[in-house]
């Protein structure tokens, strides 16, 4: 039954792997934030730091 499909058989692969491709871009080039930057505003944005031993 394979042979009465018409379609090419990369077609799907084609589209699957540049759909891929344009996510990997578009989250590289946000610098992997997807949706903005991370600003530090305050000390509350830090993550908490241990004590260091006297």
């Amino acid at each position: 039954m394979a042979e009465n499909d018409n379609r090419s058989k990369g077609t799907i692969g084609l589209i699957l792997g540049g759909v891929i491709a344009l996510a990997a871009a578009a989250f590289i080039l946000t610098g992997g934030e997807l949706g903005g930057t991370k600003e530090v505003t305050s000390d509350a944005d830090l993550p908490p730091v241990a004590p260091g031993k006297k």
